[in-house]
């Protein structure tokens, strides 16, 4: 009883890291650069405060939550270390899918496989600690699920940063096509009304149309941004969009009426994919009634009928 104990402290231990890690990821989800950005240039420093020794040695103030001065370089050279043997061929596909990702915390690519794997090692030693204490089939079972979860932990957090980032670009997509139509109509052209957008929409798809502002007036021409956009979004409406848009500038067609008839279409597609979601409820909910809702009912139905049957059967 005791090992068991123990076991399943160290379980708890370990699954308490884990959502220690998590919530630091979603706390450090703002970019480092604008971080920088407002420390050194927004927010201009104290003058009290930075004359307090001239010439070379000038007070250094420090800035920054905990989790900024400390987890994060923290995980980054952890990544960094592990990230030394990354094989060259796996960096195209881990960058594209970060970048997908929204760059969680920063992370490369190198970063990130190197996290993976040490992860990778903690569930080994975990698992091994746990193996050790008996060849029980509970510490083997143990073992195995430890293993499981620490390997598998980096690959999920990721493809539910991917799948939540797309999902939220899909919810929001008809809308920003109702707004870029609506700003083209009123006379602005296609980048104003993109740059309208961005500057009234504190969401992904309004940071992304920044984006595309930003890189053309940095020298890109308007098809490199827009390409750009839908690689880092890596979703098929996006890419039919761009498409359209590009193809409408060639042909030279009005870009209100194609922006118009994308919106109405997107939102037809938006209301299947609700309709989809409703039909696979039914199915999502076997499990938790099959689990949990059953038993209780079996447990209320037949539970009185037991001591019944019982003196049934053993007056026979």
């Amino acid at each position: 009883m005791q090992m068991f104990t123990q076991i399943s402290l160290s379980l708890v231990l370990g699954i308490a890291g884990i959502v220690i890690l998590v919530l630091g990821a979603h706390w450090l989800s703002t970019n480092t650069m604008s971080k920088r950005l407002n420390q050194y240039v927004a927010s201009p420093l104290d003058n009290t405060r930075s004359r307090v020794n001239t010439g070379r040695n000038q007070s250094r103030v420090i800035s920054g939550s905990f989790v900024n001065r400390t987890i994060t370089p923290g995980i980054k050279g952890v990544g960094r270390f592990f990230g030394r043997i990354t094989p060259s061929g796996a960096l195209e596909n881990l960058s594209h899918k970060l970048l997908v990702a929204g760059n969680p915390m920063g992370l490369g690519a190198r970063e990130y496989y190197g996290i993976s794997l040490a992860s990778a090692f903690l569930g080994v030693y975990l698992a091994f600690l746990i193996f050790r204490r008996g060849a029980e089939p509970i510490n083997i079972i143990l073992s195995l699920l430890t293993l499981i979860l620490f390997y598998s932990f980096p690959k999920i957090w990721l493809n539910n940063r991917i799948s939540r980032r797309q999902n939220s670009v899909r919810k929001g997509l008809p809308d920003a096509m109702d707004m870029l139509s609506v700003c083209a109509t009123a006379g602005l052209g296609f980048d104003q009304s993109l740059q309208r957008v961005s500057e009234y929409w504190d969401t992904p798809i309004g940071h992304e149309f920044g984006r595309v502002i930003n890189e053309m007036e940095m020298g890109l021409s308007r098809r490199e941004a827009l390409k750009n956009f839908s690689d880092r979004l890596d979703i098929r409406e996006i890419s039919s969009f761009v498409a359209l848009i590009l193809q409408t500038e060639q042909l030279g067609m009005s870009i209100s009426d194609t922006l118009h008839a994308q919106a109405d279409q997107m939102r037809i597609e938006r209301r299947f994919r609700a309709q989809e979601q409703a039909q696979k409820a039914p199915i999502k909910m076997l499990i938790p009634m099959a689990l949990f809702i059953f038993p209780a009912l079996l447990a209320v139905i037949l539970g009185p009928a037991v001591p019944i049957l019982r003196e049934v059967f053993n007056s026979l």
